[in-house]
């Protein structure tokens, strides 16, 4: 049967959700409760992002998303100590700024030579992921077949759907970002808003756009 698309498994579920955000959330409300605690701010951050790995490790059974919480506290421990080391706690947000500049740059990149990242890992996952009418020719490749022009051109909006969200994401944090102290805790909050939701909404639209054609037609 075909494939059926789940935007909460996505993001890691419910808990990945949680465990993405909370660390973030603990920071924010520290900070607006007592303004000058940088340091408990960050101590208390890492050690739920630390409490969060440690529970998945000791789950020997249910490790299928380690390597994302894994990712998750490695990102809360460089921006932890990007801000430490500079004294300002916007600059635990900007190790966000980063990657989301990075993966812009990539998502776009991919566009330009005509190699978009959606059509990449849609092709790796399922190398008939376009449907029957849009099967490869034995022999040829997704980005070259004239008969598969349909499937390159949805990679690429798709593509260009979660370049999108990466725009958002730089267009609200970077004034917040640039804004100081005084833009903290909308910056939070706006770190939280733009994250895993506006993620998973994203590539749920993007599947919608790249799904199967048996799937379109059923609908």
């Amino acid at each position: 049967g075909a494939e059926r698309f789940d935007a909460v498994s996505a993001v890691g579920g419910w808990r990945g959700v949680l465990e993405s955000t909370v660390p973030i959330l603990v920071f924010v409300v520290i900070l607006a409760m007592a303004p000058t605690a940088l340091t408990t701010a960050l101590v208390a951050s890492l050690t739920v992002s630390g409490v969060a790995l440690l529970a998945r490790l000791a789950q020997r059974g249910r490790r299928r998303n380690l390597k994302q919480v894994a990712g998750g506290a490695l990102v809360t421990v460089l921006s932890a100590a990007w801000a430490w080391r500079s004294g300002q706690a916007s600059n635990f947000y900007a190790t966000g700024l980063v990657i989301n500049t990075v993966c812009l740059l990539a998502f776009l990149g991919s566009l330009l030579v005509r190699r978009p990242v959606i059509g990449m890992l849609m092709e790796l996952w399922h190398p008939t992921s376009g449907g029957d009418d849009e099967s490869p020719a034995s022999g040829s490749s997704w980005r070259t077949d004239p008969a598969r022009a349909g499937i390159r051109r949805r990679y690429a909006i798709a593509t260009g759907v979660l370049a999108a969200v990466f725009v958002l994401r730089l267009l609200v944090e970077v004034p917040l970002y640039l804004a100081g102290e005084a833009a903290l805790g909308a910056l939070g909050v706006s770190r939280v808003v733009l994250g895993l939701p506006l993620y998973g909404l994203g590539i749920w639209f993007a599947w919608l756009i790249v799904r199967p054609s048996s799937q379109r037609a059923n609908r």
